[in-house]
């Protein structure tokens, strides 16, 4: 073939193939059959850590995820070729039944088929209606954000139920477990910071308001990884009555926006609300904000 047909021929290849591998992109696929598209996702224990389109880091619990809905839908937007799908050999056809011979149905006596009675039907089962949902929280969605307050955060499970604050409030939203009698807040820091030495001012500042509360224990304090942000963590108990409270604070800053994420619940059931909180701590996305936010 001339050298010229063949350039011809590779760059009809390439016009056919180019727009299949364009339109290829990832996708995490949600248990309630919501879709996100990101760079790329990997599942550790029990988080699908996830990078957005924009570069962002973020953590959804496993159970929040169709892994299978996913590698499905991921499959398909690569465009598997019929060659890289397993082959499946048909199962073979079952022999063609031999034909009678017609002189052994002439000697061949028939006899009537002896009638089989027909049982009764049995009586129809009783369905017994299934409980009703009506005292059940509603489950919420696995990512809330909101855009006005430039954040978004990863709801646990559907056992945390959200109740979203009007932006001009302090607290962005509330959640709360019913059962692990935990509670949880996200709150914005509503002052202005340009450098990490706000931050650490503003740090300051709610270190010297829990420290002087009356029946305070401290646990640990310090700064924390947080990739991509600044973050800083206290964990103390306090004394509500008689019944010692479990509480743990996470301070987060990106450019000039911060937020205090609160957890509070019995010290005793403290060991069963880590890992949601955790998530949640993992899942915070501070967006870019806008220059008019009021603080």
């Amino acid at each position: 073939m001339p050298s010229r047909m063949r350039v011809l021929l590779l760059l009809v290849l390439i016009f056919l193939i180019a727009p299949l591998l364009a339109t290829a992109q990832t996708v995490v696929v949600f248990v309630d059959g919501t879709r996100m598209e990101v760079q790329s996702y990997e599942v550790k224990e029990g988080l699908v850590l996830l990078k957005t389109q924009e570069g962002k880091l973020m953590s959804v619990p496993r159970s929040y995820v169709n892994l299978v809905g996913t590698e499905q839908a991921n499959r398909a937007n690569q465009g598997g070729s019929e060659a890289a799908r397993p082959s499946v050999r048909p199962a073979p056809a079952p022999p063609a039944p031999k034909r009678p011979d017609p002189t052994a149905l002439q000697r061949e006596t028939i006899e009537p088929e002896p009638t089989v009675p027909v049982p009764a039907a049995p009586p129809p089962a009783r369905v017994t209606p299934p409980p009703s949902s009506t005292n059940l929280p509603a489950s919420p969605p696995p990512v809330w954000s909101n855009e006005e307050l430039h954040v978004s955060l990863v709801v646990p499970s559907a056992a945390w139920v959200i109740e979203e604050m009007p932006p001009s409030f302090d607290v962005a939203a509330s959640l709360a477990n019913a059962s692990t009698e935990a509670k949880a807040t996200l709150a914005l820091i509503r002052r202005k910071l340009r450098s990490e030495k706000d931050f650490r001012d503003a740090v300051q500042d709610v270190e010297g308001s829990v420290f002087q509360t009356s029946g305070f224990r401290p646990i640990t304090n310090g700064p924390i990884t947080l990739e991509p942000y600044n973050a800083h963590e206290l964990r103390f108990i306090k004394m509500v009555g008689f019944v010692p409270v479990y509480n743990r604070l996470v301070m987060v800053y990106s450019r000039d926006l911060a937020y205090v994420l609160s957890l509070s619940c019995p010290e005793s059931r403290a060991g069963e609300n880590e890992a949601d909180f955790e998530a949640l701590v993992r899942g915070l996305v501070l967006k870019k904000p806008r220059k008019d936010l009021n603080y």
